[in-house]
């Protein structure tokens, strides 16, 4: 009685770890941009709230935005 085992006949390709490795920076680089991006929203949301809020620090802002 012979036994048979079912062989795959379909050749792994190798694993291009450059794709890979390009495609991880790529993520890497958009979400770094978005939390920049998150973080300069959120200082001017909180400004303007400050400035809507109250006009004790009006001054105060004008000349850190206009300094020549």
């Amino acid at each position: 009685m012979t036994d048979k085992t079912k062989t795959n006949n379909t050749v792994a390709e190798p694993i291009n770890h450059s794709v890979i490795t390009d495609l991880a920076a790529n993520q890497d680089l958009k979400h770094s941009v978005l939390i920049v991006s998150i973080i300069v929203n959120l200082v001017v949301l909180t400004t303007w709230v400050a400035l809507q809020v109250t006009s004790q620090y009006d001054a105060q802002i004008a000349s850190v935005l206009f300094t020549r």
